[in-house]
């Protein structure tokens, strides 16, 4: 019996042909699978569009962590900019007092070193007179 009229069972024919698949299945079967790959293919784009949505949630979570670490970084750069910039200010204030200091120490040496200047001078001068009072070669004048 020849359930296919396209392939023959006869033996005598030799070689077996090859058959094209196209009407090979009844239509009831292709539509079966036709609606189950349709099912596949809707489940498919489900889980693309779920994948989508996570995707855009985890961007969205890394965005705001990263701006959360970026102003935490900018804070803390800030923070430690405030703290040089008191560092140095404190520094200044108290080179600003040194200096005052040694200056006001200078002032006062210089003063001392004036009136010691004064001191020998009226000594040298004192010296001169006296020497001029006991040497014989200045009397006559």
């Amino acid at each position: 019996m020849n359930k296919n009229p396209k392939k023959p069972t006869d033996a005598s024919s030799g070689a077996e042909e090859i058959q094209p698949k196209i009407m090979t299945k009844p239509l009831p079967v292709i539509l079966d699978e036709l609606e189950n790959y349709i099912h596949k293919v809707e489940e498919a784009v489900k889980l693309a569009q779920a994948a989508v949505r996570d995707s855009r949630a985890a961007a969205d979570q890394a965005r705001e962590s990263g701006e959360r670490a970026a102003d935490a970084a900018r804070k803390a750069a800030e923070a430690a900019v405030a703290k040089v910039r008191d560092e140095a200010a404190k520094r200044a204030d108290a080179l600003s007092d040194r200096i005052s200091e040694v200056s006001e120490n200078l002032d006062s040496l210089e003063d001392k070193i004036k009136q010691e200047v004064i001191a020998l001078d009226e000594a040298f001068l004192a010296l001169k007179d006296k020497h001029i009072e006991q040497s014989p070669f200045f009397k006559n004048k």
